[in-house]
């Protein structure tokens, strides 16, 4: 059985998927929930996802939304360790002062 926090968690990700997609992962949370999954939860949702992504494309909308569900519920299931944060936290710093630097630069040459 998943739980509550889990199932609250996946919904309020799929309710940022634009349409169809994301009633269309809705459908397919749905029914997937109904066949009382096994842990862990993200193996589980993988297996059931791949039947309904396109395998003849190595890209596609539907198939980035289906791989987003798993990533969250991995996050949910394997909780990251403190490097990890640590790293999340200084690519995020490092990519602000990317974007800064970007913008000055850009600023500097249209000053020219």
């Amino acid at each position: 059985m998943i739980d509550d926090k889990v199932e609250a968690r996946i919904n309020t990700v799929i309710d940022r998927f634009p349409e169809p997609h994301g009633s269309e992962i809705r459908e397919i949370w749905a029914k997937w929930t109904a066949t009382n999954p096994e842990a862990p939860l993200h193996v589980s949702w993988s297996r059931y996802a791949a039947e309904f992504e396109e395998q003849s494309l190595l890209y596609s909308e539907r198939r980035v939304y289906l791989r987003r569900i798993a990533n969250e519920l991995r996050e949910e299931e394997i909780p990251r360790n403190t490097w990890q944060k640590i790293a999340k936290a200084l690519a995020a710093v490092a990519s602000a002062f990317f974007l800064f630097f970007m913008a000055l630069t850009r600023a500097a040459r249209a000053a020219e």
